[in-house]
């Protein structure tokens, strides 16, 4: 599964905050010490740590991976809110068979949006005799804390493309989630997915397709699940003796692009977006993939500090009548 890509100045700033950290821990250990502990981090070590970070996403970061590799817009760490226009439809379409024109026109009505970046981190720390017994046992790092926290920050990004994150507000404007964009058309299905039939199953995704149709969203749909709500659909009969599960049944139709579980999704609860590929939907802003930094130390009895850090955030669009390419079905 993609990741959200670094673009070079990103990639540029994280090899040299570990360029730098190695260079004063050499010269920390160069020192005569009777006490504290000094270790550069070798390549080798950054390279097991950025393969479990990978490891970890494409483990936890299903709906957010998705939305990344369809659609993704870097921008600057100082860019503390990301604006997006909404424009009204103007102007006249002329028609004759002389091809003149009165040039009538209007101006477009524009309105912006927007959302901000949070900085989403986690912090792993050690003290200096415990990084001592790390070296003398032949380690370099505590690399399990380094991937606990890499997770819980993977698991937070996933979360809030579902769920958004209510807590950050920036000029009246927060992060909103598939669950929580006001602009998404919510609905009801009244089903307990996990017990329901194929054909109830039916209705529902017919439900979600005219819903998008109705807002014109005529892009094939990409379904994202609870996952045992998924589980249920893969293994149960669309109905008794049909040759086909419900899921099977349901990726037969159509306008059914891909049917996704997801982990944090509620159960019951199924959100779709028509013409993922087309980026019409939003897009997943970037001013730094999951990464793992080092934090200076200034003297060899420090603690040693690796900061996994994400700032990142899902923009989800509408138009300038309100419109969107998401649908979120609930039972009530």
């Amino acid at each position: 599964m993609p990741l959200l890509n670094f673009t070079p100045e990103q990639e540029s700033a994280v090899l040299n905050a570990r360029r730098v950290y190695n260079q004063r821990e050499t010269a920390l250990a160069a020192q005569a010490m009777l006490v504290g502990n000094a270790s550069p981090v070798p390549i080798d070590a950054w390279r097991r740590i950025d393969t479990r970070a990978a490891m970890i996403q494409r483990d936890v970061l299903v709906v957010f991976n998705r939305l990344a590799a369809a659609n993704s817009t870097p921008v600057g760490i100082g860019d503390i809110i990301n604006y997006f226009p909404q424009v009204s439809d103007s102007g006249e379409v002329h028609m004759s068979m002389d091809g003149r024109s009165d040039g009538r026109g209007d101006q477009a009505i524009v309105k912006y949006a927007g959302t901000p970046v949070p900085v989403i981190d986690a912090v792993a720390t050690w003290g200096w005799r415990q990084g001592e017994v790390i070296r003398k046992g032949g380690g370099v790092l505590d690399t399990e804390s380094i991937a606990n926290k890499q997770r819980r920050v993977a698991e937070k990004l996933e979360d809030m493309v579902i769920n958004g994150a209510a807590n950050i507000n920036v000029a009246g404007n927060t992060v909103h989630g598939l669950r929580t964009f006001p602009e998404r058309t919510a609905a009801t299905h009244g089903l307990t997915l996990g017990t329901s039939t194929g054909a109830q199953w039916l209705t529902m995704f017919s439900q979600l397709l005219g819903l998008h149709i109705a807002d014109n969203s005529f892009g094939q749909i990409t379904v994202f699940l609870n996952w045992s709500d998924y589980t249920y659909a893969s293994l149960t009969e669309f109905a008794a003796g049909y040759p086909k599960t419900i899921l099977q049944r349901m990726m037969e139709v159509s306008q059914v692009a891909e049917i996704v579980p997801a982990s944090k999704m509620p159960a019951n609860n199924v959100c779709s977006i028509a013409g993922l590929s087309t980026g019409e939907w939003g897009s997943i802003l970037s001013a730094m993939p999951l990464t793992t930094r080092p934090k200076f130390r200034a003297n060899p009895e420090d603690d040693y500090v690796f900061t996994a850090m994400a700032v990142a955030a899902p923009q989800f669009r509408s138009d300038f009548d309100g419109r969107s390419h998401i649908v979120h079905l609930t039972t009530a």
